[in-house]
C-alpha cells in the first residue's frame, strides 16, 4: 500500500492495531512515521509507542490506510 510522505493516515496494521501516523519515509518493506494519534499495540510493552514517537510498521501488514484532513 503506497502512503505518501508527509500526509496523516489513520492506519490498521495487522500488528500494531489502529492509530494514526504522519508518514516520514516509504520503501516497499518499511513505512516510517511518526504517531500523531492513539498508539501502537505489540507483544511486548516495549514495542508500544504513543503520541510523538517514531513508529516503523512493516508495509505489507497494513490493512487498510484513510487519509486524515491536515489541521488548520
Amino acid at each position: 500500500m503506497k502512503l505518501e510522505t508527509g500526509k496523516t493516515y489513520l492506519v490498521t496494521a495487522q500488528r500494531k492495531g489502529t492509530f494514526m501516523i504522519r508518514v516520514t519515509g516509504q520503501c516497499d518493506t518499511w513505512t516510517h512515521g511518526v504517531v500523531v494519534g492513539g498508539q501502537t499495540t505489540a507483544m511486548m510493552d516495549y514495542n508500544v509507542k504513543a503520541k510523538g514517537e517514531e513508529v516503523t510498521c512493516r508495509t505489507e501488514f497494513i490493512r487498510s490506510a484513510i487519509e486524515q484532513p491536515e489541521a488548520a
